[in-house]
């Protein structure tokens, strides 16, 4: 009987043993076939990206292209004939565009024309310090000559240090340390390592408002939310008139805006805006969350399921593949300027704001609205 039991014994033990020893191999086997599937997913990811990236590169060659013959548009006999055509480049105001050469479903493209941000290295002392003022006010005057001496410092090739400035002695004394550039900036994100700047742009994405290609002026039509919130006279209502009502149409003149601005406010903010275009562009591509649907499940409507992919655009901070571009021509590849793998987009909540008098129109004109995804 006792070596029954000892046998039974030993027999269970076998049983507990192996049982662990599948048990860990079916959790290796588990976690080794997710690792697969996200490489796949990875790889499949970054795939769509760059024929995503392609495409847009290709769209803007195009849009440099000019209109075949015979293929203008035509001018509606209700509108003004001599007023200027559409600029075909306001397209790249950062909205999700579709492509003239078809891209995964899984990404979305979004261009944006520099010319709406505004150029740092183009300002003046002038426009310098009312930006300044719209982040901290103009009531600590010293502060703001501070910020405009260690400005200066920045950029100057010397070592001498303004009164309230900053040079190599003071930089070096930082966690980690570095020196001064002495020239002009290279990089948006090299604003904040100048004294001073960093606090006044504490929480504030400087990379969706600033730029430093194209003019300091910024075009309504293609601005983003956080450079029009920077522009003298602006406030946030305004701010979501201008992106809302250019959905429908575009400005093309000062006199657009007295609709919707008080002439204190439009005094202020003309001094800011042209209605130009740039060459330099930035592509961002988002890959879309992804959705499980049942495979007996039916596709009840595709604007649904397109607003719902499009729900991306309504959030804050949105990451993206983005690079910035210079087209030279329609017959060669965009000259890359940079390259940022975790690129923050501007601000895109308007996107699902509706227009006050646009809701009180009826649906027939709700529908000639240039972007369905809305």
């Amino acid at each position: 009987m006792k070596q029954n039991g000892a046998i039974l014994i030993i027999v269970l033990w076998f049983i507990v043993v192996v049982t662990i020893i599948v048990a860990a191999l079916a959790t290796e086997t588990r976690l080794s076939a997710k690792v697969v599937i996200h490489n796949k997913n990875g790889l499949q990811q970054w795939n769509d990206t760059l024929q995503a990236l392609r495409s847009a590169e290709m769209e803007l060659l195009i849009n440099r292209m000019p209109d075949p013959a015979g293929e203008e548009k035509p001018v509606n006999e209700a509108e003004n004939k001599n007023e200027p055509k559409e600029n075909k480049k306001y397209r790249f105001n950062g909205q999700v565009i579709e492509l003239a050469y078809p891209i995964p479903d899984t990404v979305a493209v979004r261009i944006y024309d520099h010319a709406g941000k505004i150029n740092l290295l183009r300002l003046s002392k002038k426009h310098r310090r009312q930006i300044l003022e719209n982040r901290i006010g103009n009531d600590d005057l010293a502060k703001l000559d501070a910020l405009e001496d260690a400005w200066q410092d920045w950029i100057d090739k010397d070592d001498f240090k303004r009164v309230n400035g900053a040079e190599k002695d003071y930089y070096e004394t930082l966690e980690p340390p570095y020196e001064p550039r002495n020239a002009r900036l290279e990089t948006v994100e090299e604003l904040l390592l100048i004294k001073g700047f960093d606090e006044v742009f504490k929480d504030f994405e400087i990379t969706t408002a600033f730029t430093v290609y194209g003019s300091y002026k910024v075009n309504p039509n293609l601005a983003t939310r956080e450079a029009l919130m920077l522009v003298p006279g602006m406030d946030e209502e305004s701010v979501n008139k201008i992106l809302i009502k250019r959905r429908q149409k575009k400005f093309k003149s000062y006199k657009d805006f007295n609709d919707f601005l008080e002439p204190e406010q439009l005094a202020k903010f003309r001094n800011w805006i042209n209605f130009a275009t740039s060459r330099y562009y930035s592509i961002a591509v988002q890959v879309k969350p992804p959705t499980e649907k049942s495979d007996e499940e039916p596709d009840e409507d595709e604007d649904d399921d397109k607003q719902e992919d499009d729900e991306i655009q309504a959030q804050e901070n949105q990451r993206a593949y983005m690079v910035t571009v210079q087209p030279r021509g329609f017959n060669q590849l965009p000259r890359i300027l940079m390259v940022n793998p975790y690129g923050v987009l501007p601000d895109t909540s308007h996107e699902l704001m509706e227009d006050e008098e646009e809701d009180s129109e009826p649906d027939t004109a709700k529908k000639t609205s240039p972007f369905p995804f809305l």
